[in-house]
């Protein structure tokens, strides 16, 4: 049950990102790539750095129905305020071992996660976290990927005017009344098995791109949409 500590972490994740989505100026560039893996008809895993959520579930509360994401958070001493903060954005919260330690418990949990996202829900997944290295991805998104039979969504996001925190991912809060630049990269299909290591490697140099993008993007392309 969460503490009065986890509901004012909570509630504040809540507020900083409401703060952000009202306050923020979206540059977006690849709406279209979008556009395509929803056409696609197949459930959609979302992947980004760890250190960009911020910036992104703030867009994502204007541009995507947030109601159909679940959302992968680790199940430890963050997990009660992650929770609280999930909920509050419309999300729904997953919380589970994500040290590749947790035996049987997390076997079910992530067969669980599977099946939510075959019924039609999709996921976002931070890679690299919680914990870093920093651009370094933990093996699961791919095998989730497979076994859902679904699009890996690549994104990137970059604010100029923000805070960074001093720690392993460089955790990006924007100032208000930012401008912040998101770039959406084309959906990468579902592994075959034994071909995970190739498409993470992809993975990682796709998710390098975007953020390299999305920075060029608001410097070079100031107040461009599409």
């Amino acid at each position: 049950m969460a503490g009065w500590r986890d509901r004012l972490n909570g509630t504040s994740l809540y507020w900083l990102s409401q703060i952000t989505r009202k306050s923020g100026r979206f540059q977006v560039s690849g709406l279209n790539n979008l556009k395509q893996a929803q056409e696609s008809g197949r459930p959609l895993i979302f992947a980004t750095w760890h250190g960009f959520t911020m910036m992104l579930v703030a867009f994502f509360a204007d541009h995507y129905d947030v109601n159909r994401i679940v959302l992968l958070m680790p199940d430890d001493w963050r997990g009660a305020a992650l929770e609280i903060f999930a909920r509050k954005v419309g999300a729904e919260p997953y919380p589970m071992d994500l040290t590749g330690e947790g035996g049987m418990a997390s076997a079910r949990k992530l067969t669980h996660l599977i099946r939510r996202v075959r019924e039609g829900f999709d996921c976002y997944i931070t890679p690299d976290g919680p914990d870093g290295p920093a651009y370094v991805i933990k093996p699961g998104i791919t095998y989730i990927a497979r076994k859902a039979k679904a699009l890996i969504v690549p994104l990137g996001a970059y604010a100029r005017h923000a805070y960074r925190l001093p720690r392993w991912d460089r955790y990006v809060v924007p100032l208000p009344f930012s401008r912040i630049s998101v770039t959406i990269g084309e959906p990468i299909e579902t592994p075959d098995k034994g071909k995970e290591t190739a498409v993470t490697e992809h993975l990682t140099n796709v998710l390098h791109r975007m953020a390299a993008q999305a920075a060029a993007n608001y410097y070079e392309q100031p107040g461009v949409t599409n």
